[in-house]
């Protein structure tokens, strides 16, 4: 069919039409939505579980991140400043002999609902999760208290070394000093809330109030405009919790989350390697370490540090990383993570260097693994662990070591580590609070012996060194001196075979802006906000 000239100037001008049309809607709806900025909730994706909000119930990261928003401590950890910060307490001083802290709180905060915070609520909400609480490195947050014991054993009705000194001023009392129980504050175990309002859940002192729960799938999160922050930059929060990863990374693309907060592990070198998720991905170190337990008190660990050495040596931690990970950890040679205060650069640890395994293998009685029974490596059950145990039994192998595994379900696995009954095991440690003792007292003072030193490591100068850097409550750089020298000996004497930390692998939308990630994987919610896209902005995807 052919077309007259009259026809081919009609519909130019029906597409000329069309196209002004397009574009008076487009700026219409971007200058309707730049108005609205204000109001726009920002979308956000996590992974299942959720299963609680409570402070006291909190039992993954993902909960941690959404009650985050909620609910505050006394104090917070500036990463950057490498120091502990006011927040609900405006300041706070330990006696000369170390065995009180008294807390001054911030006159001038309200919860959600209104009410002014006073001494009296902080004392409720701490024995409130403590009572509450199921887990027990929760519980050991407390054991340094007076009366917490007694209260866990029902003989009291309150933690009598908690004491309210009026409406701002608090007194903790412990048994003996305890100079990191400051740092043990920004553990959501120590968040505070209102529990006179019976609502649920809680007011707290947060920037965001929950006002949406759409069985544990969808939160909506609107601001909190009495925040002693000052107005939050958004005005709402809508987080969306997905059971599939894949879906979540696929929203993301198509444009209709801000912040993503797993990436798949099959995708992150992808991501890492694409210019177009540039200035929207975020890669940082955790306070997460992985490693494999040696009990000291079962063979062939027993009294033998040149095999637990050696094993040391023999693995390359790097191929790891690299071939299972998707280069998303760092190795580790030691206890301490990279970024907390007291990590030691100079410090040799181990590296991957079979000749020198070789040579304390032969050293320990088992040249080539001659004479060595099959060791059997116990986890609990799960894709990446059954992955990364496969790499061990292959490397091990190479020194003639022959490794057996043995998966087990989560629940029975932690029961076996509580009773001390395994040999060789998984050992992963996420900071209940960013301090190195964190990771130096519970993982290997022996008072922590079957709670969460699950190796039975017990070094009576490594005790004194502990307990020395918890009495030091006067020089934070002494105290550091000390978790230092404790950590050398430690990784000395081998108690575990220590492989890698954790990064957090993030993704925001261009749109956002003041959004990081801390040591700990949390966020700042007050310091989120979304940017004005200008009229040259194409489409609503993330250009992905």
């Amino acid at each position: 069919m052919y077309l007259t000239f009259r026809r081919v100037a009609l519909i130019s001008s029906l597409i000329g039409l069309v196209v002004l049309i397009s574009c008076m809607i487009y700026r219409h709806n971007l200058a309707s939505y730049t108005a609205n900025l204000d109001t726009r909730a920002f979308s956000a994706g996590l992974l299942e579980p959720i299963n609680s909000l409570e402070p006291a119930m909190i039992n993954c990261h993902q909960e941690r991140l959404i009650a985050s928003a909620m609910y505050e401590g006394l104090v917070y950890y500036d990463e950057k400043a490498g120091s502990l910060k006011p927040l609900l307490a405006k300041s706070w001083k330990y006696s000369t002999d170390g065995k009180s802290l008294v807390l001054n709180l911030d006159k001038s905060i309200k919860f959600s609902n209104g009410k002014k915070l006073q001494a009296s609520d902080v004392k409720r909400s701490w024995e409130n999760n403590f009572s509450k609480t199921m887990d027990w490195s929760n519980i050991s947050l407390f054991l340094s208290i007076n009366g917490s014991s007694s209260r866990l054993e029902g003989k009291t009705a309150d933690i009598t070394g908690i004491k309210v000194v009026n409406d701002h001023t608090l007194k903790i009392l412990f048994d003996k000093p305890n100079a990191v129980f400051i740092y043990m504050l920004t553990n959501p175990i120590f968040w505070v809330y209102d529990d006179d309002d019976k609502v649920t859940p809680a007011p707290g002192t947060g920037p965001f109030m929950l006002t949406e729960n759409k069985d544990n799938k969808q939160f909506i999160l609107l601001r909190n405009d009495k925040y002693h922050q000052g107005q939050p930059r958004l005005s709402a929060l809508n987080i969306t919790i997905y059971s599939d990863e894949y879906q979540a990374f696929s929203d993301y693309k198509a444009g209709k989350l801000d912040y993503l907060d797993t990436i798949p592990l099959k995708e992150i070198k992808n991501v890492k390697n694409n210019k177009d998720y540039k200035g929207c991905y975020i890669s940082k170190a955790l306070l997460d370490t992985y490693a494999l337990g040696f009990n000291l008190n079962k063979e062939p660990f027993a009294d033998n540090y040149q095999l637990r050495r050696a094993l040391n040596y023999a693995i390359d931690r790097k191929a790891i990383i690299d071939n299972i990970l998707g280069g998303a950890c760092l190795s580790i040679r030691g206890v301490l993570p990279i970024g907390i205060t007291g990590y030691n650069r100079q410090m040799p640890g181990y590296d991957y260097n079979p000749e020198k395994a070789k040579k304390l293998l032969e050293e320990a009685g088992y040249p080539m693994g001659e004479g060595l029974k099959p060791l059997v490596l116990t986890y609990n059950n799960d894709e990446g662990h059954t992955m990364i145990a496969g790499f061990i039994v292959d490397q091990l192998s190479q020194l003639g070591i022959e490794v057996q595994l043995q998966p087990m379900e989560w629940d029975y696995y932690k029961k076996q580590l509580g009773k001390m009954d395994i040999a060789f095991f998984r050992l992963g440690w996420h900071a209940d609070y960013p301090d190195a003792d964190n990771f130096l007292y519970s993982l290997f003072h022996s008072s922590k012996i079957g709670i969460s030193n699950f190796s039975g490591y017990y070094n009576p100068q490594v005790d004194k060194i502990l307990d020395a850097s918890r009495e030091e409550h006067r020089s934070h750089q002494e105290r550091i001196k000390l978790l230092n020298r404790a950590e050398e000996i430690i990784v000395d004497d081998a108690p575990c075979l220590w492989l890698f930390q954790y990064t957090a692998e993030r993704l925001k939308s261009p749109s956002v802006n003041g959004l990081n990630i801390d040591n700990m994987g949390m966020i700042d919610w007050y310091k989120v906000e979304l940017l004005k896209p200008s009229l040259e902005d194409e489409g609503t995807t993330n250009k992905i």
